[in-house]
């Protein structure tokens, strides 16, 4: 329901623009609200989707993205755990940030999330989410 918190044993996803890719890394741009546009850091809730696997996930998600989004050659998904995002950014960030992060529906995606409590330009926060993303966990975003 919009508003509810994710379970900390979840997982989201974070579509990554070609912009935010430099060299087939993602970069900690990916990570930053835009700025006087946004109040959260979009992400998509992977397990509403009731995906049998993580590959079928990431195949809902690319259906999603493809509706709704651009998706560059070069475009990444980025899947965090939602527990570890949150205690590696209270743990690691000078101000012991609390991140939030809850589930905000679209008309077109269920899934739709957002990370809270991120202020733009925020490059610490942005390098400690990155960090909570595992290289086997990056896929491409065009199918």
């Amino acid at each position: 329901m919009k508003g509810d918190i994710l379970p900390n044993e979840d997982h989201i996803a974070r579509f990554c623009r070609p912009m935010q890719i430099e060299d087939g890394q993602i970069k900690p741009s990916a990570f930053i609200v835009r700025k006087d546009y946004d109040d959260s850091l979009s992400v998509n809730w992977l397990e509403i989707l009731n995906c049998l696997s993580r590959e079928k996930e990431i195949a809902a998600l690319r259906n999603i993205y493809a509706k709704k989004l651009y998706v560059g050659a070069t475009a990444k998904i980025a899947v965090l755990h939602v527990g570890e995002v949150i205690k590696k950014v209270f743990e690691a960030s000078v101000d012991s940030r609390v991140l939030e992060i809850k589930h905000n529906p679209e008309n077109n995606d269920l899934s739709h999330s957002g990370i809270y409590n991120l202020k733009y330009d925020d490059i610490e926060i942005a390098r400690l989410i990155l960090q909570t993303v595992h290289k086997t966990e990056i896929y491409p975003a065009r199918q």
